[in-house]
């Protein structure tokens, strides 16, 4: 498991397949801080997803965060 996946282990997103996609969006704009969303992912087919991901209204700020804020209190 990957720093990115631990971080979003509690994520909640109501399926499965956007729980798993937070942790790799998480992991490849982690990895490229400072680049666009297309320069951090690897290839086109990425790109899309991530940005189907952000457009999905299951994916607001407080579903990405709160994991994220349980991660940081379990530390």
């Amino acid at each position: 498991m990957n720093w990115a996946e631990e971080e979003m282990q509690t994520a909640d997103l109501g399926d499965e397949r956007l729980n798993v996609r937070v942790a790799k969006v998480l992991e490849r704009l982690g990895a490229h801080p400072g680049s666009s969303i297309p320069a951090a992912c690897r290839g086109w087919a990425e790109t899309m997803a991530a940005y189907r991901f952000f457009d999905n209204e299951k994916a607001t700020f407080e579903t990405v965060l709160t994991p994220h804020r349980d991660a940081t209190l379990q530390r």
